[in-house]
């Protein structure tokens, strides 16, 4: 009996982990002064090294060496409302879950002395989640914390077809983490305590972006950019503690895809002080279907997805104040990726809204430092379970961050 409660609590584990990798939205912001516009017209280049994070085309603009740093931090502020739920789950709403999580991201565009060919290299976090909720809230048969992050080195080459047009392309190898528990309802069975389970695995594979750049005038141009899905395959150990079990760990297997996208952008110079940014996007959930997890020797257990391709727009401006300091700002929105019914407290996305803001500072030719500052309205993002339903009163997020270029 102990035998066949350890198998139904393993499959009904595997059935509430993993969803959040799913809901592993792309990040947008890589910690550039472009960040401080939501990236607006980032995809059409910019002036500094980590112009290659967002089109490897984008490295023929890039004059000489450069280097590039920036240290961040994604502040999620996250509090669930409880509607309804089951008296056997309680209406606990599982506190303030959100959890800093560090970002960090580089860029070095080298100084080859080809005449048409451009080269660099970058990493940055393109995704990333870190909730804690409560032990005892509603929705503990889903999630009670998670951390998730996937990062990409890739290595840039970029070519000037004319004066006018430039491609490139970038390789990219990515490592993927995500660490997820939750509770199992076996008290209902047992009368003792719910089984806690600790979800953990990591993943790393191969990728790539795609991009071009065309100047139409010196102030105006237009990129393309395309970034392929990563279908990340989550090697890891699933262990469960408590009374049918304690410490007894098996091996799990997950595979899923973060999908591809498109960046379409327009940076158009008003004059020589001020710039403007517009950025239109595509990303392709709907071809993240159903996740199927499975343990080694063991089943396996289908996750329903059921997303939708989100659609995402950016406006910005630059303007120089003087020889000294830049001032930049934007706004951007992104379309809701999937409904309450589908919905998943691992990561409580609605449609999304930021406001952002930036500076930075010349230090002569060689250096520029400089910072900005984010908030992203995650809207309500109600969740309608099987036993409980909801939405989040507070749902937003700040991001800060601080940079450096360097030019050699």
């Amino acid at each position: 009996m102990k035998k066949i409660l350890l198998g139904t609590t393993i499959t009904l584990a595997l059935l509430g982990a993993y969803h959040a990798v799913a809901g592993g939205l792309w990040l947008n912001e890589f910690g550039d002064f472009s960040g401080g516009r939501a990236s607006a017209g980032a995809a059409a280049g910019t002036d500094e090294a980590a112009t290659i994070i967002h089109n490897p085309a984008s490295a023929t603009r890039i004059q000489g060496s450069q280097l590039f740093g920036s240290v961040g931090a994604l502040i999620p502020r996250t509090k669930f409302d409880v509607r309804d739920s089951a008296p056997f789950i309680g209406d606990k709403d599982g506190g303030q879950a959100g959890q800093l999580t560090p970002a960090v991201s580089t860029a070095y565009v080298f100084d080859n002395d080809w005449d048409k060919w451009s080269t660099g290299i970058s990493v940055a976090g393109l995704a990333g989640a870190s909730l804690d909720y409560d032990d005892d809230w509603v929705g503990r048969y889903q999630v009670t914390e998670v951390n998730l992050l996937v990062m990409a080195l890739g290595a840039t080459l970029a070519y000037q077809v004319t004066d006018k047009l430039s491609i490139g392309v970038k390789p990219q190898v990515y490592y993927a983490t995500l660490t997820q528990k939750l509770n199992v309802p076996t008290s209902l069975i047992t009368g003792r305590d719910d089984i806690r389970v600790k979800v953990d695995g990591d993943d790393t594979g191969f990728g790539g972006m795609v991009g071009a750049v065309y100047d139409f005038t010196a102030g105006t141009r237009v990129g393309i950019s395309w970034q392929s899905s990563f279908d990340i395959e989550f090697d890891g150990n699933l262990k469960v503690n408590g009374n049918l079990g304690d410490g007894v760990q098996v091996n799990t297997d997950t595979q899923l895809t973060m999908a591809q996208y498109v960046r379409v952008a327009l940076h158009h110079d008003v004059d020589d002080r001020l710039g403007l940014d517009f950025t239109l996007g595509w990303d392709n959930w709907d071809e993240l279907d159903n996740i199927f997890v499975s343990v080694k020797d063991g089943g396996g257990a289908p996750i329903i997805t059921d997303w939708k391709d989100t659609y995402h727009y950016a406006a910005g401006f630059q303007y120089k104040l003087n020889d000294a300091w830049d001032i930049t700002a934007g706004i951007a929105y992104d379309t809701n990726v999937v409904n309450a019914k589908a919905r998943v407290p691992e990561l409580p996305i609605d449609e999304q809204i930021r406001f952002n803001a930036g500076t930075r500072y010349h230090f002569g030719n060689t250096l520029t430092v400089g910072g900005y500052a984010n908030y992203t309205d995650l809207g309500s993002a109600k969740i309608d379970a099987e036993f409980w339903s909801g939405k989040y009163g507070t749902n937003d997020m700040f991001q800060v961050a601080l940079f450096a270029n360097w030019i050699f």
